[in-house]
């Protein structure tokens, strides 16, 4: 079986934000294989308004295909307590799970150059998560 590696960004900005990040790790190490993540940190909302958020990043192989790996994190993200973005309460995120590397292909441009991501992208990079991949 053929696996692609594989990385996501994860935050939250709810009262229960490092519970959110913890259960969402335990998820993605069942979902993923060879699995990696950075610490978890608190980071600044974007917008500079809302609730700060506790994030990470994972990197991990997958066989599944990168439609197919989105909807099992949006899945896990509706079953956990988020609602669509435009029906859910101003600036609360409850969980978030973005595909944002897929196969060596940056999918999610805008993530990939948020300080919110490359904090933990750097930090996997520096415990050499990507090496065994060359």
């Amino acid at each position: 079986m053929t696996t692609y590696p594989c990385t996501i960004g994860l935050g939250s900005n709810t009262p229960d934000r490092e519970e959110q990040i913890q259960h969402a790790l335990v998820f993605l190490g069942k979902l993923l294989a060879d699995v990696k993540h950075s610490s978890v940190y608190e980071s600044k909302a974007f917008n500079g308004i809302d609730d700060p958020y506790m994030n990470a990043v994972v990197h991990g192989q997958t066989a599944l295909e990168p439609e197919k790996l989105i909807d099992k994190l949006k899945e896990y993200e509706s079953d956990h307590g988020r609602v669509n973005k435009d029906s859910e309460p101003k600036g609360n995120v409850s969980i978030d799970l973005d595909l944002v590397i897929y196969n060596y292909r940056i999918l999610r441009q805008e993530d990939f150059q948020r300080h919110y991501f490359n904090r933990g992208y750097r930090e996997l990079l520096a415990d050499g998560a990507f090496v065994s991949e060359a």
